[in-house]
């Protein structure tokens, strides 16, 4: 049996420096225990005991580098989360012009989804990119399965339009229907170091810098307007804000802004 995993300070602050370099993420004292899991399910499926080994095994081993860095930027979604801004699009756009749409930090694709969805039911014309600096997550967007829990908050009308039930083994999961899943593209993009190619009407980004410190915000935001077009909307979480930030957005909604 593998012992309960314990790092020591050096430990625990280059193994944060490592998550921080590639992703700009703060694993801070506060989320020691969240580090922690995170290790202890990748030290169990390598069978290693030893925190020290393990270190050495990533630093020697790129394919198992890219594994601790995703099992630690992974977080829980779910269809239709904080939905007001998507409302505020289909209120507020013409439909006469085709979107381009960006959910950056899209995680397994629920974001993206839950846009093209809506966007669908509206006789919207889109497409949508949707990037995550984590393969597994980008992965499950592609497979586009997800557990019914997910897809609580979606009305039970484009439930049935978007979705297919799963049957026999996958009868507690949902199938997003390819009608969909073609008008959204899933690429791997690291904020941090990676340069936009294209523009966007709309950029999603929720959720995320909220684990960044104020440095790495600032460079996410001005990396992201830079690929904004005039007039283009952008989007934060709710629990988040751009105060504080050089930028050339106007708030038109909380946590949502403009582009001058």
């Amino acid at each position: 049996m593998i012992p309960e995993t314990r790092l020591s300070n050096e430990q625990h602050q280059k193994l944060a420096g490592i998550v921080y370099k590639e992703t700009g993420i703060v694993l801070n004292e506060k989320k020691y225990s969240l580090l922690v899991a995170r290790l202890s399910k990748r030290m169990r499926i390598k069978a290693i005991s030893s925190v020290s080994d393990y270190m050495n095994l990533m630093a020697n081993d790129p394919e198992e580098f890219n594994e601790f860095i995703d099992a630690t930027t992974t977080n829980h979604t779910f269809f239709f989360r904080e939905n007001k801004h998507c409302e505020y699009i289909i209120a507020t756009l013409e439909k006469t012009k085709p979107l381009k749409i960006w959910s950056a930090a899209s995680s397994s694709g629920e974001e993206a989804y839950s846009i093209a969805v809506q966007l669908l039911a509206n006789a919207f014309s889109f497409s949508i990119f949707a990037s995550d600096v984590s393969d597994s997550m980008l992965n499950l967007g592609r497979r586009a399965i997800y557990p019914g829990d997910r897809v609580r908050e979606v009305p039970p009308s484009l439930l049935r339009a978007y979705f297919q039930k799963g049957e026999d083994r996958w009868k507690d999961h949902v199938k997003v229907k390819p009608a969909v899943q073609k008008l959204v593209t899933f690429s791997k993009f690291n904020l941090l170091s990676d340069k936009p190619s294209d523009t966007f009407d709309i950029i999603f980004c929720r959720n995320v810098m909220i684990y960044f410190d104020t440095p790495t915000r600032q460079r996410v935001v001005s990396s992201l307007c830079r690929a904004l077009k005039p007039g283009g909307y952008f989007f934060v979480g709710l629990a988040e804000s751009l105060n504080g930030l050089d930028h050339s957005l106007t708030t038109v909604l909380p946590s949502g802004y403009q582009k001058n």
